[in-house]
């Protein structure tokens, strides 16, 4: 293999990757595009799988078919032909594993311990090359993705696609929903079988293909792996594409989802650009982007409205290349106007602006295979023809060279589309046929000026505030707890950093956050642009914040960021933001965030609980906390957060009670029935490993239980989640059609008959499922790990004086692992089955 050498340090850095990292790519002679990165502190190895094909090359009369392969792609292949063998062989090694049919990429993720890459190559080869397409497992997949698509209905995403497409030509594929069903799939699974073997044959081809791998295995290692499965592939290249351009004349159109009845508003205005200039331009596309976050669009725009949200992105999703900015929530009438002006104009001088280099976000280890491998599998795929020299011209997505100031031309007011996800008061109405969104073509408000524009917020030296307000007394013992230091001591640590934390009334906090998360909104992307990060959070223990950066500025970061906490009662309220996805991924979701049943009462007085290190010296933290001292120290009544919108909390029950008393009721969010069973275990680490363990135990068979032996429903997983320290499993079940009391019966069954066999192991496999865990239980991946892992330790450490260091949380979590014993296994899983864990029901139900 003549590979080029490896990327160095720096530029491994400004690939997104974290300091040390060692990154090389190369393209084999079948046109195989492999990349490896060596991250020394990954504990996981990440490999994916990227296929220059998605949604839009679906022929016309068989919708959905990119999407069926994906799922058949899992149904067992040649060597590996048991449809369930890798959800087990995955989930026996503490893995994960998952794929996404994207609008021109297709990608299969697995993450593994890292003796087990190349196994896991292996198998995620044969699945790709050669995968099994039984009739009978097709039938089956069908009905799985008519149920997804039933149940996405309920998911505002797809909507947002299916309008998107009115902006679109007509006869463009990017116009007409992609989700797939039985009406687009139809029902004859011979018939699909030949249309799903040639669209692999025709697609499915190495010169189209990318395989990318990230984890700790050494460079060469990792290359080598890459180079021996990747020959496995078939050779050749996928079909050119026509290059045709999507989008029709700029224009606006305002959606909303059929029985959206809420007030829910969201503005995107977006610049298409052709594939070549976006990946030409990258660099600048970056410096526009980091113009536009940097703090002034967002304080001009609060100007006009109270904005909860500006997201500035270079990869919305269903647009392809793009520049896009999403706003919300957005005001109707002439505000909007302004808003818009403001928007428009704040793009034109930011691509007209001067290059400037950019810093990379801090790595995301999970993200970064996917969107490289993405990358390069798109960067694959042939192009043709040049790009227009004069945009009088039809634009076309083709390849070539475009001149130097053409990339502000795309950028330039007019060439702007407009997609409004408006209240659904703001009628009348058009209705697309197959998936009831509601539409209508929007005119664009009239000229108007551009808002006046405003600061960013200013975040001064210390030593200038100083001067200006001299130096606060320190609080007393009783009031804070202080820790100093990073006993982590990674040589990638912030410069600064300085953590907070405080009691805060659990029953409002999503409101209460989505307040403070707006008003900070203007200052979190002033921060970005000194290189420093503020996080804000909360959960069922407090409110708090995280700082990090510059140790100049600090001190006046955590000085806004507390100044803008809503700490009176009376205090305006954000609604907390709308939900999205699948009805049970947002259950699920709510395990992290609700309250243990029958918590403790927090009714004494806390102390507040701050952490500083690096270079930022305490006193100035302090002088920073000082003025907010008597608006955090409060004595709130922790009240469980149940009561949030769309929940109603009911008791706690144990055992399998009647539908009742112990329920969680969730207001009607959708068509389908969703149950879960929540179990609720030790708030300790021996408690969180032991429910992980069950989680890995019970999850595959769960899913075959349900899904293919019962035929209950589209989702039937089972998912560890923690809030608070406390460790929860959720056994969940949507389904189309099934009553809930059905889907009930059989979690009840499948808890109480299969959950204490599944998890009783002999010696060998119980080390197995250990070892796979304790990848889990290692030194955090990146800084940014860390500073999060230990901070959340330091807020469950006891309260006392003078606070000493907890032990590493890592290093306790990992002692905690390497103690457990099979026995101890079976006995939580027994607790399970006879009904001893404490447990309660959720249960959604469709209106009426």
């Amino acid at each position: 293999m003549n590979a080029p050498p490896p990327l160095d340090d720096d530029a491994a850095r400004r690939a997104g990757l974290p300091p040390g990292s060692r990154l090389q790519e190369v393209q084999l002679p079948s046109g195989l595009w492999i990349a490896a990165a060596e991250v020394p502190n990954a504990r996981l190895q990440r490999l994916v799988a990227a296929v220059g094909v998605g949604y839009l090359d679906e022929p016309d009369d068989c919708l959905g078919l990119a999407h069926l392969l994906e799922h058949m792609l899992f149904q067992g292949s040649c060597r590996f032909p048991d449809p369930g063998e890798l959800s087990g062989w995955v989930g026996e090694r503490g893995g994960r594993y998952n794929a996404r049919t994207d609008e021109s990429v297709t990608d299969v993720h697995l993450h593994l311990p890292p003796a087990d890459a190349d196994e896991g190559l292996a198998r995620l080869v044969d699945m790709l090359a050669a995968p099994r397409l039984a009739h009978e497992r097709i039938a089956h997949e069908v009905a799985v993705l008519d149920a997804e698509f039933r149940a996405r209905l309920a998911d505002p995403d797809l909507h947002r696609l299916a309008a998107l497409g009115r902006l679109c030509h007509e006869g463009h594929p990017a116009r007409r929903c992609h989700a797939g069903n039985r009406s687009t799939l139809g029902h004859d699974p011979a018939r699909l079988a030949g249309r799903l073997a040639a669209f692999h044959h025709r697609h499915y081809r190495a010169g189209s293909m990318a395989l990318v791998m990230l984890g700790p295995l050494p460079l060469e290692q990792q290359l080598a792996l890459l180079a021996r499965h990747g020959a496995g592939l078939p050779p050749g290249r996928a079909p050119k594409r026509t290059g045709r351009w999507r989008w029709g004349a700029p224009g606006a159109v305002a959606w909303c989802a059929p029985d959206d009845s809420a007030s829910a508003s969201a503005l995107e205005l977006f610049w298409p650009l052709p594939g070549a200039l976006a990946a030409a331009e990258a660099e600048r596309l970056a410096a526009v982007t980091a113009r536009l976050n940097d703090g002034q669009l967002a304080a001009t725009l609060q100007g006009v409205t109270e904005l909860a949200s500006l997201d500035v992105t270079l990869s919305p999703a269903g647009t392809g290349p793009a520049l896009a900015l999403r706003l919300a929530p957005v005001p109707e009438g002439a505000a909007l106007g302004a808003l818009l002006a403001g928007c428009r104009q704040a793009v034109a001088r930011a691509a007209g602006g001067p290059a400037a280099s950019v810093a990379p976000p801090p790595a995301c280890l999970d993200a970064w295979p996917r969107h490289h491998a993405c990358r390069l599998a798109g960067q694959a795929l042939p192009d043709a023809a040049p790009l227009p020299r004069r945009l009088t011209k039809e634009p076309t997505e083709r390849q070539g060279k475009a001149p130097a100031k053409e990339l502000e031309t795309w950028l330039a007011p007019e060439r702007c589309r407009l997609l409004w996800q408006a209240p659904a008061h703001a009628g009348p109405w058009c209705t697309l046929n197959e998936t009831n969104t509601r539409w209508r073509s929007e005119a664009w408000p009239a000229p108007c000026a551009p808002p006046p524009p405003r600061r960013p917020p200013a975040l001064p030296r210390s030593h200038e505030t100083r001067r200006a307000t001299g130096r606060a007394d320190a609080p007393s013992e009783s009031d804070l707890l202080l820790w100093q230091g990073d006993p982590s001591a990674r040589t990638d640590a912030p410069m600064a950093s300085g953590c907070l934390g405080w009691p805060a009334n659990a029953s409002d906090q999503p409101a209460r956050l989505a307040h403070w998360q707006r008003t900070t909104l203007a200052l979190r992307q002033a921060a970005a642009r000194h290189g420093m990060r503020l996080a804000l959070g909360g959960d069922a223990r407090g409110d708090w914040l995280m700082a990090s950066g510059n140790a100049e500025r600090l001190p006046a970061l955590l000085s806004r960021a507390l100044a803008a906490w809503p700490a009176k009662a009376d205090a305006p309220r954000t609604a907390a933001p709308a939900a999205v996805g699948l009805i049970a991924q947002r259950l699920l979701a709510q395990l992290e965030r609700q309250l243990p049943p029958e918590a403790p009462s927090s009714d004494g007085a806390q102390p507040l609980r701050c952490w500083v290190s690096g270079r930022l010296a305490p006193d100035d933290a302090v002088a920073a906390l000082r003025p907010h001292l008597a608006a955090l120290y409060r004595n709130p009544k922790r009240e469980n957060a149940g009561s949030q919108e769309g929940v109603h909390a009911g008791k706690t029950s144990r055992g399998c009670p009647e539908a009742g008393d112990g329920d969680i009721l969730v207001t009607p969010q959708g068509d389908d029935q969703v149950v879960m069973l929540e179990m609720i275990g030790e708030a300790s680490p021996r408690g969180r490993w032991l429910f992980q363990l069950l989680a890995q135990c019970h999850d595959a068979a769960f899913q075959q239980e349900m899904r293919q032996r019962r035929g209950l429903g589209y989702v039937a997983v089972v998912r560890y989640r923690e809030a608070s320290g406390v460790p929860r499993l959720g056994y969940v079940v949507q389904s189309p059609h099934t009553p809930a009391a059905a889907l009930r019966d059989a979690i009840a069954a499948f808890v109480s008959g299969e959950s204490a066999a599944l998890a009783t192991l002999d010696v060998a496999a119980f080390r197995r499922r250990r070892h796979a865990l304790a990848a889990q239980a290692g030194p955090p991946e990146t800084a940014v790990e860390a500073h999060r892992r230990l901070w959340q330790a330091l807020r469950q450490a006891p309260c006392r004086a003078n606070p000493p260091w907890p032990p590493l949380p890592w290093e306790a979590e990992a002692q905690a692992l390497a103690a457990l014993q099979p026995d101890e296994l079976a006995a939580a899983a027994l607790a399970l089955a006879d009904g001893t864990t404490p447990r309660r029901w959720w249960q959604h139900l469709p209106a009426a």
